[in-house]
């Protein structure tokens, strides 16, 4: 049932009253005690929460009743969103804005005094309905449990209820119906516009009233946190009137062809955590630095180079795809301020040369896939012997390198810095790479080594009669294709 979703809602709510955006707001803002009171009405109501969703199926008071809390925790939940907004794009303005009067017309931030008392308002009106609603339970005998909220992980947490537990579900089959009427009809977490959360505009919604019907949903549901966009879904384009959804966490279209460029009011999203980009766009503009809430970036791109100053500067990516893009030569250099990146993925990127030296800065990289790059010379991130610097300390677990013709040594200092924490290492059709780094025997911690179509790297690691069989017969697990000893390479 949709109102089973009302502890996770007051849950995420917890965590946000947590978070330091609306901590730096309740102390800058002056609503210090407004928020401590929605606190506490959210920690009585949370308390019998899981009783009632248990009870709900035999007692339709209380369904109901989770029916009134969860329209109310939705409001709830869209006031705080609109507080980390503000108080996002205020940090981006501070930090990248202070000295340039491009990125303050950029953003053309609100007036502090009226978001202020906007916010109060609607605060104190949130605070008056849970008391209301609160009220009630006390005629359903609930019992309350305790509940650890001290703990919400709320990146996480939101993170989780945006990409996969959205209610409203709008575009499938079964109900195309729905927003059709919804769109149609007169505009009498409005209720119904409220609840929608997420759009998939399908393969099947085409024609001369897409792009219509698509800007009416960009003005009516303003509360969106996901909005996808399939394949042939018709779209060229996106108004740009995008920003008006400063609630996205989520936007997908990475099957349409069709999109060339992104409007610079997109990268107002500073909400938006997860953005899939679709085969075909021209340019991803610099100004995606200002979507500093992003997590998740899959990327394609038919730029030659990545400049500097734009992925490089999102310090809360964690995962970074960067595929088919057949003109791409090279990345960004200043790579380094991916503070938080755990997994890079390249692949099928044909032209690209080289990678830059600034991946080794990468200290917090556990996953590195590098997939059918077919110029790519892995040692271009090594440094020279005369210009080595002290030990790297990396963190990678598992390392793949699969489809690189072009190259032809394996990159010793990103494995040595490794030496700590590599698990897993595939090498697979690399016909030029033609002996294992000494380094190899330095990772103790390697528990899996997989080499195939790498006709000289597997001749020489064929157990026990292989020159470089000495440099890995330490590892647990090892799988060389053509290896003619007659038995199983696994110790």
């Amino acid at each position: 049932m949709a109102e089973a979703f009302a502890t996770e809602i007051a849950k995420s709510l917890l965590g946000k009253l947590g978070s330091c955006a609306v901590q730096e707001f309740r102390l800058a803002w002056g609503l210090e005690d407004d928020l401590a009171r929605l606190e506490e009405r959210l920690k009585a109501i949370n308390a019998v929460l899981s009783d009632a969703e248990k009870q709900q199926s035999k007692n339709d008071r209380i369904r109901l009743w989770l029916h009134m809390l969860r329209e109310v925790l939705y409001d709830a939940e869209d006031v705080l969103d609109e507080i980390e907004c503000e108080t996002l794009r205020r940090d981006v303005v501070k930090t990248t804005g202070s000295t340039s009067r491009k990125v303050r017309r950029f953003f053309s931030s609100s007036n502090k005094i009226a978001f202020r008392s906007t916010m109060g308002h609607k605060i104190k009106s949130i605070i008056d309905r849970l008391a209301e609603i609160s009220s009630f339970k006390s005629e359903f005998n609930l019992s309350e449990q305790p509940i650890d909220c001290g703990h919400v992980l709320h990146e996480e947490t939101e993170m989780n209820r945006s990409f996969e537990s959205f209610s409203g579900l709008i575009g499938r089959d079964e109900d195309k119906e729905r927003i059709i009427n919804l769109l149609a009809a007169p505009f009498k977490f409005p209720n119904n516009f409220h609840q929608v959360r997420s759009i998939v505009f399908a393969d099947s919604i085409v024609g001369p009233t897409c792009k219509t019907d698509f800007e009416k949903c960009l003005s009516e549901f303003k509360y969106l946190r996901s909005l996808e966009l399939m394949d042939d879904s018709g779209f060229e384009a996106f108004p740009e009137r995008i920003d008006a959804l400063k609630h996205l966490r989520y936007i997908y279209f990475g099957r349409n062809s069709k999109i060339k460029r992104l409007p610079k009011s997109i990268f107002k999203l500073q909400n938006l955590q997860a953005l899939f980009i679709g085969l075909g766009l021209e340019e991803l503009p610099k100004d995606v630095r200002y979507m500093i809430s992003l997590r998740y970036l899959v990327l394609t791109t038919q730029q030659k180079r990545l400049p500097e100053g734009g992925i490089g500067c999102l310090e809360c990516l964690q995962t970074l795809f960067i595929g088919y893009c057949e003109d791409l030569e090279n990345l960004c250099e200043d790579m380094q301020g991916l503070k938080s990146l755990r997994k890079l993925v390249i692949g099928v990127c044909d032209s690209l040369i080289s990678l830059p030296r600034s991946i080794k800065c990468l200290t917090t990289l556990e996953e590195l896939f590098i997939i059918k790059c077919d110029e790519l010379d892995l040692m271009t991130i090594e440094e020279k012997n005369e210009e080595k610097n002290q030990p790297l300390s990396l963190s990678l677990r598992i390392v793949m390198f699969d489809n690189l013709p072009s190259t032809i040594a394996l990159p010793e200092q990103v494995l040595q810095g490794s030496a700590e924490s590599l698990q897993t290492f595939i090498i697979k059709k690399c016909p030029s790479i033609g002996e294992m780094p000494e380094c190899i025997i330095n990772l103790k911690k390697l528990q899996n080594l997989e080499i195939s179509d790498c006709p000289r790297l597997s001749k020489r690691c064929r157990r026990e009669t292989g020159e470089d069989w000495p440099k890995i017969k330490h590892i647990p697990k090892i799988e060389v294709d053509n290896d003619d000893s007659g038995e199983e390479t696994s110790n």
